[in-house]
């Protein structure tokens, strides 16, 4: 994973061409020369923190493939 380099000045002028950077990886956005932000995709965050985005992902594992979920029919009453 490649690391691009912004200035807060850049991120505030051309915003567009942070997120295209973090597309290939993390980014750092940085205020009088000290790193103060990283910017990166969503699914090189769930990635490194171990987290998954949906119950989807969660049931779509294979560890979860022979669980049978009963969810139960919402009712409304009027």
């Amino acid at each position: 994973m490649s690391s691009d380099t912004f200035t807060s000045r850049q991120f505030n002028q051309d915003p567009s061409s942070v997120k295209r950077a973090a597309k290939n990886g993390p980014v750092k956005i940085t205020e009088r020369g000290v790193v103060a932000f990283m910017m990166m995709n969503i699914d090189d965050y769930l990635e490194i923190t171990g987290k998954t985005a949906t119950i989807v992902d969660l049931l779509s594992t294979s560890d979860t493939q022979d669980i049978h979920l009963d969810v139960a029919k919402f009712k409304t009453t009027k």
